[in-house]
Parts: structure tokens; sequence; C-alpha cells
């Protein structure tokens, strides 16, 4: 039957544990404020992430890897429109020879992590886990328990890091530097001035996408306008 509940009640690793341990097969939907991630599952194994946004989807975290280019990610994409959607644009790489078993793992686990950073760090998410019948998955590009063990781990850690947020440096600031700054830098800058101090915080105050800000932090902080909170 499907379960529906909070976050905040309901820990993420806690509930991953249970569907894992459990051998679920189904989808775990998971909300934020900002964005909805789907986790498929196959007898407890995550078998797909799917992501309402772009950069977090495999095709581009495979781009981001190097392992694909443009104009091969357009052709899978193309193949994959053909059957609406039904097959896995994972197994479509590999059948086309653009990838190899391994590669599409690794994205996986790539993708996987980063969805657990983010919704770890939002402020309110819920969850639904709706069942279906066991998949007919490629093995290879499974995630078994040992990698989503010790990925779980990593992202507990990085969403403590992030929730800590970033400040205004107490250190000396060149004001000419405050002249030179973009668009983009400006806005980060005036969200933490009002308080915002989080990623979470600071996508919803200006909008930017989550890797476009984190670029934007890690400028401002390089440029000693902000430094990381402990």
């Amino acid at each position: 039957m499907p379960i529906y509940g909070d976050l905040s009640d309901l820990p993420l690793h806690i509930l991953l544990q249970a569907l894992t341990r459990a051998g679920q097969t189904g989808r775990l939907t998971l909300r934020t404020r900002v964005e909805e991630v789907t986790l498929v599952l196959d007898r407890g194994r995550i078998a797909a992430v799917l992501s309402s946004d772009a950069q977090l989807r495999l095709g581009q975290m495979l781009l981001q890897l190097g392992d694909i280019s443009e104009e091969q990610l357009e052709q899978a994409l193309a193949l994959q429109a053909v059957t609406d959607g039904r097959r896995r644009l994972g197994q479509i790489l590999t059948e086309l020879g653009f990838v190899t078993h391994q590669q599409i793992k690794r994205a996986l686990a790539q993708q996987f992590e980063e969805v657990l950073v983010r919704v770890l760090g939002a402020a309110d998410a819920s969850f639904a886990f709706v069942p279906e019948p066991p998949l007919i998955p490629d093995e290879e590009t499974i995630l078994d328990d040992a990698p989503m063990t010790k990925l779980i781990l990593n992202a507990i850690r990085r969403a403590d890091e992030r929730r800590a947020g970033v400040r205004l440096t107490t250190g000396p600031v060149d004001r000419s530097m405050l002249d030179r700054l973009l668009p983009e830098e400006r806005a980060v800058l005036m969200a933490v001035l009002e308080g915002q101090r989080t990623e979470q915080q600071l996508v919803e105050a200006t909008g930017l996408p989550r890797a476009t800000l984190r670029e934007v932090l890690d400028r401002l902080v390089s440029a000693r306008l902000l430094e990381r909170a402990c």
C-alpha cells in the first residue's frame, strides 16, 4: 500500500533503509518547495533517479562526467521519445555503445547522492512511496546496498555542511570589488544581507539554479566577500 508523510517525522535515511531492507519495488517521490525527485526502487535497490531539475538528470550527469557528447545525448533522447519514454535512457545509451554499464552506475550514484543532499538540506519536504510490480532492469546499472549506504552517509555529511550556510566576511573587504560584481553575485550578496544563509534559502530568494548558485557562492567566498559558516 502507498505510504505518505513528512520527512520531518520520518527522516529520509531511515525511510530509505526501511524500503531497501524490505526489498521494496516502487517509486519514492520526494517533494520540497522548489523541486520534485523520484527514486525508482527495484527490490530494494536504486534503479533510476528522476528529477524536475534538468541538471540532475542522467544525461546531464553523463555530460558533466565527460562520458558522452551533446550529440550522443540528443540521439539517445530522440530514440527514447519514439518509445514514449518507456525505455530508460541508460539502457538506450549502453545499447548504442556510447557508455558502459559502469559509467551508467557511476552517474546514477552521483544523481542519487545529489538528490539526497538537496532533500536533506530542505527546510520542509514530504514523501510518497507507491509500490509497483518488479521491474526487469539491467542488473549492471543498479545500485546495491554497499554503495547506497556509503552515498547516504556522505549525503548526510554534505547536507550538514550546507545547512551551516554562508555569512558576510568578518575580515577587511576590498570595496573596489563591489563595483565589479555580476548581477547574480549582487543578488546573492543582497539576499545574505537580508538574512538568507543556507543554500535552500538563497535558491528561493534569488531564483538561481542550484548549480549557478554554488558557482556564485564560490566566487564570493574566493573574493572574501562571504565566508562559510561553521
